[in-house]
């Protein structure tokens, strides 16, 4: 009888552990489809990804250091699709500082924020003042990311970039405005063919083959002899 309860016990745990194991695996593979439908500018598949990966999170968070953290890096997936796709304002929190209200675990997803708020506070880019105030702002929200435990190499680039373009525009430089074109903002300058260049002035030397060398033109190493004079 304790024998039959034992492989009872048994094969429920197993049973668990492999249906823990099955949502990781599915997990990945959604987050996986994710991840190259963004990188190519597919954003609705890309979100419909995510929607199934968010089904198996719950199941693949019992499985230690595989998906305990997959719901997080989920919510910061879906933050950038809004992102690239100019949806600032729906990727900013309610409140004075949005990148403070995200959780300090999900530096991604607060990156994400401070990004955002990046954009939104370029509509600010009027005046002197106004635009001063605008980057200050947006530097403090990367100074949140950057006092987290994770480090992260973007945040504090994007942090020393608008310390900088701040203290431009404190000398009267205005900074760039917000970039309309969909072409120019997602993907940089189209590119094109250089211009042809003219071969005026070159010179092709060609080697000769051992039959073509002038016979009086003498070996390598090895001088004419020289008449003496007087």
């Amino acid at each position: 009888m304790r024998s039959t309860i034992g492989l009872a016990i048994a094969a429920i745990v197993l049973a668990l552990v492999g249906y823990a194991f099955i949502g990781v695996a599915r997990l990945d593979s959604h987050m996986a489809d994710a991840g190259q439908r963004l990188s190519t500018l597919q954003y609705e598949p890309a979100q419909e990804s995510l929607i199934e990966a968010e089904q198996y999170a719950n199941q693949a968070r019992f499985v230690p250091f595989l998906g305990s953290d997959a719901r997080q890096e989920i919510r910061a997936r879906q933050a950038a699709i809004q992102y690239w796709q100019r949806q600032y304002d729906v990727v900013l929190p309610a409140g004075a500082e949005p990148v403070a209200a995200v959780d300090e675990e999900n530096v991604e997803l607060q990156l994400v924020v401070a990004n955002s708020a990046y954009r939104v506070n370029q509509r600010q880019f009027k005046d002197k003042g106004s635009t001063v105030k605008a980057l200050e702002e947006t530097a403090a929200g990367y100074l949140t990311v950057l006092k987290n435990n994770t480090w992260h190499p973007d945040a504090a680039f994007n942090y020393e970039y608008m310390i900088r373009l701040r203290d431009a525009a404190a000398k009267g430089s205005q900074p760039p405005p917000p970039k309309e074109n969909e072409e120019e903002s997602d993907n940089g300058e189209s590119g094109a063919p250089t211009p042809a260049t003219s071969q005026e002035g070159f010179q092709i030397y060609i080697p000769l083959e051992q039959g073509e060398k002038n016979p009086t033109g003498g070996e390598a190493g090895k001088a004419s002899a020289k008449d003496r004079k007087g």
